[in-house]
């Protein structure tokens, strides 16, 4: 089921099924924002990662001395449970509680919630975890909205570069064929001084790129042809992503508290890099914005 929201600028779309933002559209212009989700390419539009981030080494992880299975990004993704929590005149909430169906795969009590909110120009997308458990809770947290790419008629995926809000001259940690992340690295294409990255499909060809250590907390979504489209601010985000489908007409930009695991890693949950430990009773908030210019 999808439900909608909008103000006087802004219309978006929410599937009930993971609670992804699957439509964003400038009411002035009638333009689409979001990658089509086209089944043949890729079938999302902006999975919600919890409690991790991409793949899992060998596809489990030891907690508390017992193993458990965690699909690729998480239990928010493809989640048919998440409750519309919520909707008021400029947003709407979804909310996922532990069960005995995510407590089989991760072994903690949580209250989950996610809340879009429109204002002026721009989306801001909250996320809330509550540990309702009785003691600490570990988990990753993460966002995967997939914007088009071309965005305006006549355009190619060529014309389109990142715009970073500072110079940037980080190397991108390699991710392996199990979607593990590496310590090695490989080079970033960066230009005029770092802080732009153009966008080519080869750009993907051996998956996302992977920063750690980025300086820009903001980065712009732009065309050579017709100038900038949108900016996304991921302040208090640890990590960043970057990736698309080679050949999908779309571009990911990800931040993320926390990384897939380590090639390397010990496959223990309490060691992945970036994890969060949140203590019984407390609630952590974190939240990024979509501005469309």
């Amino acid at each position: 089921m999808d439900f909608s929201l909008q103000n006087d600028q802004l219309r978006i779309t929410i599937q009930s099924t993971g609670a992804e933002l699957k439509s964003l559209v400038n009411l002035a212009t009638g333009r689409e924002y979001m990658w089509s989700g086209d089944p043949e390419v890729w079938p999302s539009y902006a999975p919600v990662l919890f409690p991790i981030i991409g793949s899992l080494k060998d596809g489990e992880t030891e907690i508390d001395g017992q193993q458990y299975q965690i699909p690729k990004h998480g239990i928010i993704r493809h989640s048919d449970k998440l409750e519309f929590f919520s909707k008021l005149e400029d947003r709407i909430v979804f909310r996922l509680c532990s069960d005995e169906e995510t407590m089989a795969r991760y072994p903690f009590q949580f209250d989950f919630r996610i809340t879009f909110r429109l204002r002026n120009e721009h989306l801001i997308i909250y996320h809330e975890v509550m540990n309702t458990d009785d003691k600490p809770i570990l988990f990753h947290l993460g966002g995967h909205p997939a914007f088009r790419v071309p965005f305006y008629d006549g355009d190619r995926y060529e014309d389109y570069f990142l715009r970073f809000e500072h110079p940037e001259d980080s190397q991108s940690y390699k991710v392996t064929d199990q979607g593990t992340v590496s310590d090695d690295t490989r080079s970033v294409p960066w230009t005029e001084n770092g802080t732009i990255l153009p966008l080519t499909h080869q750009l993907f060809d051996k998956d996302a790129l992977v920063f750690k250590d980025l300086n820009s907390r903001s980065v712009n979504l732009e065309s050579r042809n017709h100038g900038p489209v949108l900016k996304l601010d991921y302040a208090g985000w640890t990590h960043l992503g970057v990736w698309a489908k080679p050949h999908g007409d779309f571009v990911c930009i990800e931040p993320w508290i926390g990384l897939a695991d380590a090639a390397n890693g010990t496959g223990k949950f309490a060691d992945k890099e970036g994890i969060i430990s949140l203590a019984p009773n407390e609630v952590y908030e974190m939240s990024y914005d979509i501005k469309i210019l």
